[in-house]
């Protein structure tokens, strides 16, 4: 069975870099337990160097990394600079880690995220200058998703969107493994949210296209919207914790103010 081992960039008194009212410990938990549920989804063992905000030194995760033994390991994390786009470090010698480099730059640019292209750093001795790669026993990526004092923290500011960046990171992991990628069963949680809110096989296309489809259905699935005394926008944006972005894409629809009365009244 195949293995991947996750680091988790920074943590606990650690933030990383800040901006945007992000911090970058937050952004690359988010993401890491995204991968790593994606990653399990497709019968990857997986193992993670934090699951909650707390203290992750790169020597713990090389430690944790080495004695897990995994097939390949990738380090999360985001950029800051002022700059835009992902990038992703890999070992000098290149090998089995480019390799793994070029498959999740791919996915990445799948996702509408520009690419700064493949990178990676020696240090005064010649040697790989990051200890997550230079000092795992398995082949090791960086990752940084986009940088997060830029306009480029608009691509990871809300959950959604960190979700899409785990799901890239997880397709280029799963390629090189050999395993192919299997979409989220959507089927039940479509007619869930058709059922509930009697919506027209028209709408239910509609919302199967949003880019964050997948998160969108499943709120709109679990949560249960009744209430009065505010507008059908302000009560869906509120009951479902929506983002602008989710928001502005209901609003865009043909019939998008029967659909938020629809959503805000069944």
């Amino acid at each position: 069975m195949s293995k991947i081992f996750i680091g988790v960039g920074h943590g606990g008194g650690d933030p990383g870099a800040v901006g945007n009212g992000l911090k970058e410990k937050d952004v690359n938990l988010s993401i890491a337990l995204h991968l790593r549920d994606e990653l399990k989804r497709h019968g990857v063992t997986v193992g993670i160097s934090r699951t909650a905000d707390e203290d992750d030194p790169t020597s713990e995760e090389v430690k944790e990394c080495n004695a897990f033994a995994p097939d390949y390991a990738v380090d999360i994390h985001t950029n800051a600079g002022g700059g835009n786009g992902f990038e992703v470090y890999h070992t000098l010698s290149g090998g089995k880690g480019k390799t793994l480099a070029q498959n999740i730059e791919a996915e990445v640019a799948g996702i509408g995220q520009k690419s700064r292209g493949l990178k990676t750093r020696a240090n005064s001795a010649g040697k790989d200058y990051f200890g997550f790669i230079r000092q795992t026993k398995c082949p090791a990526v960086i990752l940084e998703c986009a940088f997060i004092d830029s306009a480029d923290a608009q691509k990871i500011n809300t959950e959604e969107k960190r979700k899409a960046f785990a799901v890239a990171y997880a397709k280029g992991i799963l390629k090189t493994l050999g395993i192919s990628y299997a979409a989220a069963a959507q089927d039940d949680t479509v007619q869930a949210v058709k059922r509930r809110y009697d919506l027209a096989e028209e709408t239910m296309a509609y919302l199967c296209a949003y880019s964050y489809a997948d998160a969108l259905l499943e709120r709109l699935a679990a949560v249960h919207v009744s209430g009065k005394g505010a507008s059908a926008e302000e009560l869906v944006r509120t009951r479902f914790q929506f983002a602008e972005e989710t928001m502005n894409y209901l609003k865009a629809y043909t019939y998008g103010t029967e659909l938020l009365d629809r959503l805000a009244t069944s």
